[in-house]
């Protein structure tokens, strides 16, 4: 999957972007050039796939949600993607779901990718949650049953989500390397204290966070990428991990976890004993692979493909629902 073909500029889409609900009607201007330099264009050309894209309002912002539906889906799986990132990034996950006929339902939370907001913050983490429960207000549309996934960030919002609402709608809820605690917290955790005092944001450091060096290269030049760690944001963060380590248990919820042990992002670790106390996990572990795993090399994403199709129920509706 090569990105970052063609001349994308994200101005001319985002000044196109309609409401979703009226996505169907007509294409916006700008959308050809995201899908050809995201990659995403060759999922559009399956035969009989569907794609819209508009936003929804959501808390005075607009939430770019894409929606890829393939031409007889037998479920909907609902994307939340991780810090920095963007819909743009999920084809290799996108392309998965729809090889098992799900529908794709896809947003970029507010800050990131081609959504308004500041970038790469929020004053709240509900904020995000707030956003998925917009975008879930959709699947009354779409095919059951529903599925819910996460990469890093993006799992601590699904995790979130259903500690306050519960299981339903969900039969399958798979986590990608979820977020709880951040790598080397105890040390990072001081140089926060101190920041907050400061600084309102420093430099980011893109690391190689993946095993596919393609997709390590396109994050320095993504034009949807922010380039600054908002402190702001870390202490969102670290409300929320304060006060979600200590909700009840949830042993009836057994989601599908999959965690690299050369995870250098997230604290693996302590979020593997966090979830195995609160929930009743089912974990694939990958020691070779890294955080981002969606982006991970073709070898490891076969692994992570394969173990995913054994286990989960697409095509089952779940008796909760």
């Amino acid at each position: 999957m090569l990105r970052g073909r063609g001349n994308f500029q994200a101005g001319p889409l985002l000044n196109a972007l309609g409401r979703f609900a009226r996505a169907a009607d007509k294409p916006p201007d700008g959308v050809d050039d995201y899908l050809h330099f995201y990659a995403l264009d060759h999922l559009v050309a399956r035969q009989g796939c569907r794609h819209r894209l508009g936003y929804l309002e959501v808390e005075g912002e607009r939430i770019a949600t894409q929606c890829f539906e393939p031409a007889e889906p037998k479920g909907t799986a609902v994307v939340c993607h991780g810090y920095y990132d963007h819909v743009g990034l999920y084809g290799h996950l996108i392309e998965y779901l729809l090889d098992q006929e799900l529908t794709v339902l896809c947003f970029d939370q507010p800050g990131h990718g081609l959504s308004t907001g500041m970038r790469a913050t929020i004053g709240c983490f509900n904020d995000y949650v707030a956003s998925l429960e917009a975008v879930l207000g959709e699947l009354n549309q779409l095919q059951r049953p529903y599925h819910l996934l996460g990469q890093s960030m993006g799992g601590a919002v699904v995790l979130e989500r259903i500690a306050q609402r519960g299981l339903k709608p969900f039969t399958e809820v798979v986590l990608f390397a979820p977020l709880i605690r951040p790598a080397w917290w105890s040390v990072n955790r001081i140089l926060w204290q101190i920041a907050k005092r400061t600084i309102e944001e420093r430099p980011r450091t893109i690391t190689k966070n993946a095993g596919d060096p393609d997709f390590v290269a396109f994050m320095r030049r993504d034009p949807l990428q922010s380039m600054v760690l908002p402190v702001q944001w870390v202490t969102a963060m670290a409300n929320w991990m304060q006060r979600f380590e200590r909700i009840p248990p949830m042993k009836e919820f057994a989601p599908k976890v999959i965690q690299g042990h050369s995870d250098k992002t997230v604290g693996w670790r302590h979020n593997l004993k966090v979830l195995n106390r609160l929930f009743s996990p089912d974990v694939l572990h990958l020691p070779d692979a890294r955080h981002h795993l969606v982006n991970e090399s073709a070898v490891l994403r076969a692994e992570m493909w394969r173990w995913l199709s054994e286990r989960c129920r697409w095509h089952e509706v779940s008796v909760q629902d």
